[in-house]
């Protein structure tokens, strides 16, 4: 017996059928289902659950919302809120707090993108508009080039004077990403169907899209996954010229991968119609034309010509898809299925798991699609084209599967170095990945009944869900966590530097610190420029030019009064020769800074430093771990700090003594353990005091090692030189991907008078 309910809508009265056998089950079937993962999953769960009762509601009430006049618009406001809930339960509304910064600070990619806004915001507006010149000077860079999202850079800086001090959109971008995800995907699942619960079932696979969530690791322009669905919800409606250009237009302002998937599948509609004698020739060209105008002008007006970089890079081919990335969860698989071997260690970049639950439904649609013993490929060739590009490209040249590279495609010098603009292909996968997405979810609607298809999305979406739940909690903690972004930079000295005298704080040379977050904030704090920071893309033949011109003037002694200097360690003894009475020469959290004028400041004059030329006093213990004093020391040849100890970097190290005259023989004593592995048996080691040779042994185990230094050819300095002829970086010895040319990890030393 049905039960029947009675419902006045616009279009008039109407009866249907509430509930029948059937329905009852399936409501008691996702009732159940929601019930247990609500247990056992939590807040993490809401969305999903949400959307699984929200689609049994429809079950029941769909032909009286069919008749409503807004029913177009309910679905999409719905799929938004999923959308928006997704983001809420499984990252954090924390991050929507435009004052909170230490989620970004302590994390390395989000810190540049932050960065890359919080000095455009206080530069002077400039042609093009996208500049940042307080950044990477005396160079620049551009809002482009530190990915902070130009289009709302753009839109946050007309407001800049209404903002606060601190002020951050990256948490609204990822929420504004969901919501549009689930936007848009409702657009393309009612291309597949006109049953709002079918619908609001498939929207969920979009928005819980592992290959989305994973950006959220640190590349927040990159989850505008938005734009390729939209891409794809255009290329699959009757062409709107002024929509593509839209979409195109933003495209170009999210970030350059995104744009370049979407402007590939306008090309292949516009040429899809001219095939097809849709458009004539003239007008085919006019639209190519006037979207490659538009591109060019906001790629000036984002400033990518003004670096003159040419936006390639170093990776193809490396940054790549494994064939068997759709089923290799990489971490990702909570129950089920087992991470595979990768070839190259780039290969996350070619991340595109599927999940089991989508795995469940893509074997389905294959035996149904083989059963139905047809495939109809009218009017598809142009997706097809889109799948083989994309394909090929997140393939590269070097076809890898599993932790093999099965072959590599030979290719011409001048197409691979088109190729490096794309060097992260793996990532060109992304449009294949919604679009086999679509035609699984097709396929299978096409041959299951509505609530057949209904029950079976439901159970697919707990699988998937199960799958990735793992990932959702370390999201979400990860999000969530309250942990604050604390400075490295702890002495007084840089809250003294006055921004009136000095503008700028200079690397010399111009290589990026690992805390030049924390150097990049106190320049932005005080409104000063700094010259070396991690950028996207950099004029490298400018930055070379700039990088021996500052050495050789600083080797020379000649500097800006109005700079600050970060000296790396192998101008040591250069800066300690032509420093003048008036400068400053200090040790301050672990680095070498040199401030011109710096004892005439009254701030600075008042401060207790560490002064360099100090006198080492024999037998006082010189610890390297990243608390100790080594930094007094340390010339050229040294890494930086860890722990307890700091490696040797390159073929040679030097140590700088400044000492009164011993009346007796020196001993060096020097704890220290070599960098064994591969053939590498032993560290041979080569040790000068003041250019003469005194020891050559080998570096076996960790250990003390000692060094008689005659008194004879020991001045008012020592120079200790070790000579490293077997330094090798760990990457070559395959203990694991560290570049660095290393040989000793030097723990302490000590100079012992010798004993009479």
């Amino acid at each position: 017996m049905n039960n029947y309910i009675y419902i006045k809508t616009l279009g008039g009265n109407m009866n249907f059928s509430l509930l029948n056998k059937k329905n009852y089950i399936i409501t008691l079937f996702i009732l159940i289902v929601v019930l247990i993962f609500g247990l056992k999953y939590g807040a993490v769960y809401t969305a999903l659950g949400l959307s699984l009762l929200i689609s049994v509601f429809f079950l029941f009430f769909e032909k009286a919302i069919l008749q409503d006049k807004h029913y177009t618009s309910i679905g999409l406001i719905i799929s938004s809120g999923l959308g928006a809930v997704f983001f809420i339960n499984v990252l954090s509304p924390k991050v929507l707090d435009t004052s909170a910064i230490n989620w970004l600070l302590k994390r390395g990619d989000p810190a540049q993108h932050f960065l890359g806004w919080h000095f455009f915001r206080n530069d002077p507006w400039s042609f093009p508009p996208a500049v940042i010149n307080s950044l990477n000077t005396p160079i620049g860079t551009t809002v482009t080039y530190t990915d902070s999202i130009p289009l709302l850079a753009f839109i946050f800086k007309v407001f800049n004077i209404f903002l606060p001090d601190t002020f951050q959109y990256l948490g609204l971008w990822i929420l504004i990403c969901y919501i549009l995800q689930g936007f848009f995907s409702l657009l393309l699942m009612r291309k597949l169907t006109r049953n709002i619960s079918l619908q609001i079932l498939g929207t969920m696979f979009f928005i819980m899209s592992p290959i989305m969530l994973w950006r959220a690791y640190g590349h927040e322009a990159l989850m505008g996954h938005w734009i390729i669905l939209a891409s794809l919800y255009l290329h699959r409606s009757p062409y709107n010229h002024l929509k593509w250009l839209l979409l195109l237009f933003i495209s170009l302002l999210v970030h350059p991968y995104l744009f370049i998937m979407c402007f590939l599948i306008f090309v292949v509609k516009v040429l899809e119609m001219l095939v097809s004698k849709d458009l004539n020739l003239r007008m085919t060209f006019l639209y190519l034309f006037t979207a490659g105008s538009l591109i060019i002008i906001t790629l000036w007006l984002i400033g990518y010509f003004y670096i003159g970089s040419s936006g390639t890079a170093d990776g193809f081919g490396v940054y790549s898809m494994n064939l068997n990335s759709l089923f290799n969860p990489q971490g990702w698989s909570h129950y089920f299925l087992k991470d595979q071997l990768t070839a190259t260690p780039g290969q996350y970049e070619g991340f595109n798991y599927l999940g089991s639950g989508v795995i469940l439904l893509l074997i389905c649609s294959m035996y149904t699609t083989l059963n139905n013993g047809k495939i109809n490929m009218k009017g598809k060739k142009g997706l097809i084209i889109i799948i083989i590009i994309f394909t090929v490209t997140a393939l590269s040249n070097v076809i890898t599967f599993s932790g093999k590279t099965l072959f590599v495609i030979p290719l011409p010098e001048a197409l691979l170095k088109l190729c490096s603009i794309v060097r992260a292909s793996g990532r060109f996968f992304w449009p294949v990945y919604y679009m086999l997405l679509l035609f699984i979810l097709s396929s299978l609607l096409k041959t299951m009944k509505t609530k057949g298809a209904l029950v079976f999305f439901a159970l697919a979406l707990s699988i998937q869900f199960a799958d990735l739940s793992g990932k959702f909690n370390d999201f979400h903690n990860m999000y969530a966590s309250d942990t604050a972004w604390e400075s490295p930079l702890r002495t007084d000295v840089w809250e003294k530097i006055n921004n009136d005298t000095y503008r700028n704080i200079v690397f010399v040379p111009a290589n990026v610190s690992n805390n030049y977050v924390a150097f990049s904030m106190i320049a932005a704090q005080k409104g000063m420029t700094i010259n070396a920071v991690y950028t996207a893309r950099d004029d490298f033949k400018k930055k070379e030019l700039y990088n021996n011109k500052l050495v050789e003037n600083f080797r020379n002694g000649i500097w800006d009064s109005k700079s600050v200097y970060i000296v790396d360690n192998f101008l040591f003894e250069q800066t300690i020769l032509n420093k003048k009475d008036n400068d400053l020469f200090l040790s301050a959290d672990g680095y070498n800074l040199f401030i011109p004028n710096g004892a005439l400041d009254p701030q600075l004059n008042s401060l207790n430093m560490n002064l360099y030329g100090f006198d080492y006093k024999v037998g006082s213990i010189i610890s390297f771990g990243a608390t100790g004093n080594s930094h007094l020391i340390k010339a050229a040849g040294w890494s930086f700090a860890e722990e307890n100890a700091t490696w040797t970097e390159g073929k040679q190290a030097d140590l700088l003594f400044t000492l009164k005259n011993p009346e007796t023989d020196l001993v060096l004593s020097m704890k220290m353990s070599p960098l064994l592995g591969g053939e590498i048996k032993e560290q041979r080691l080569i040790v000068y005091a003041n250019n003469q040779k005194i020891k050559e042994l080998s570096i076996t185990s960790n250990d003390t090692y000692q060094f008689s230094i005659p008194k004879e050819i020991i001045s008012d300095q020592l120079k200790i030189s070790l000579i490293l002829p077997d330094a090798s970086s760990p990457q070559s010895l395959k203990m694991n991907e560290d570049e660095r040319i290393l040989a000793l990890s030097v723990e302490n030393l000590r100079l012992d008078p010798v004993s009479p």
